[in-house]
């Protein structure tokens, strides 16, 4: 094969400026998981709470 016919890998034109990133945001998936299990250890303290201070 000759120079010419060599298939080149496509790259983007503007490689100068970076695209944000289009994934999900890990802070906010954290901050999702930690809340509810934040709320989760709330809830659970009320059902125990009666119960322990009944003894």
């Amino acid at each position: 094969m000759s120079d010419s016919q060599k298939i080149k890998p496509a790259q983007p034109e503007d490689t100068d400026e970076e695209e944000p990133a289009k994934g999900l945001n890990l802070f906010l998936i954290y901050s999702l998981i930690a809340l509810a299990l934040i709320a989760a250890i709330g809830f659970a303290l009320m059902i125990v709470a009666p119960f322990y201070h009944r003894q």
